[in-house]
């Protein structure tokens, strides 16, 4: 599969925004903090929308060519479980080592049910808040990988159009179940960047620049303020630019840096941030430098969790996966 500099400047974008969301508007929500609450950034909390419309963009593309559903699930269970593992224990073990009393501790039992990843279906506790958002990735690569086995992926058109109708029903209706089952609640992301591959790369047209419409449409009924019009329109249009080609402008070395630790970042940040800055701030009084404190500190270790953990791990699992021997006939000594 081909990787893309330009949606790792988009995941870049994403888990840079999610991070300042947590440590200004999530930190004073739990903790507080001294400056004014017109410097919280408040629409990071919506970069998770656009890591969903990556997310559908790349499933969709990692489905075309020679690939099997079993090839499909192991690449999806390699590149997900064996880094949240890590960083779920590392979370786990540090917020219970540090004895906030602000910071809410968690079990054994906890911890283990956790590393299922859909402990939010069953109402169990995220080790770290931040988990939320992998029970509707977990779905919709379920559905995706459903549709693949049924041979209806070259049915997209008519597939999004009754999964949006769906969505727009579930929005004013609520339907049972939907929410997790049918990924009702963010499935206009995943599919808006399904349509935008197929405009890329697989001879779209009109009726999908309609769809992703009725794909931005849905998105603000389900989220109808102000601010999700404004941070959603610029969520489209970002993704325009890359499909355009217009993106590579903003291929900058930091935003791609991002991109590379943006899945450990995104797993470490939340609670282990916030036990640090909470510990930095005892000693310094700027909060706006121990909000910067914070974020490079997790740059660095989501770094070093990237390096030495996830990608030696993916690597060891990949060439395992394909390159083991396979034996036919009578044993071989």
């Amino acid at each position: 599969m081909v990787r893309l500099k330009e949606l790792d400047v988009l995941r870049g974008i994403a888990a840079l925004n999610v991070v300042v969301f947590h440590y200004t508007s999530k930190f004073r929500m739990n903790f507080g903090h001294n400056y004014p609450s017109k410097f919280d950034w408040e629409i990071g909390r919506y970069g998770v929308e656009l890591f969903f419309m990556i997310s559908g963009f790349v499933i969709f593309m990692s489905l075309q060519g020679k690939t099997s559903l079993e090839d499909f699930a192991y690449k999806r269970f390699s590149r997900l479980y064996p880094t949240y593992w890590i960083c779920v224990f590392i979370t786990f073990l540090i917020v219970n080592l540090s004895q906030d009393p602000k910071m809410e501790t968690n079990s054994i039992p906890v911890l283990l049910m956790n590393m299922s990843m859909i402990q939010g279906v069953f109402g169990i506790k995220n080790v770290d808040g931040a988990y939320w958002s992998l029970v509707p990735e977990l779905f919709f690569y379920a559905f995706m990988g459903a549709l693949f086995q049924l041979r209806l992926l070259r049915k997209m058109r008519t597939i999004a159009v009754i999964w949006l109708t769906l969505m727009l029903s579930n929005s004013l209706f609520t339907l049972p179940f939907g929410a997790y089952l049918l990924n009702l609640q963010y499935g206009m992301f995943f599919l808006a960047g399904i349509l935008f591959y197929k405009i890329k790369f697989d001879g779209g047209d009109w009726r999908e620049h309609i769809l992703i419409g009725v794909c931005f449409l849905a998105g603000v009924i389900e989220n109808p303020t102000l601010i999700c019009f404004g941070v959603f329109s610029a969520i489209f249009c970002l993704f325009y630019l890359f499909v355009y080609n217009k993106l590579t402008l903003l291929t900058w070395k930091p935003f791609v840096f991002l991109g590379y630790i943006s899945y450990p970042l995104y797993l470490l940040h939340q609670n282990i941030g916030f036990v640090l800055m909470r510990k930095i701030g005892r000693y310094i009084s700027n909060e706006f430098l121990v909000i910067f404190i914070g974020i490079i500190s997790m740059i660095t270790i989501a770094w070093l969790v990237t390096r030495f953990l996830e990608k030696p791990i993916l690597h060891f699992l990949r060439n395992y996966r394909f390159h083991k021997p396979r034996y036919s006939g009578s044993f071989q000594k």
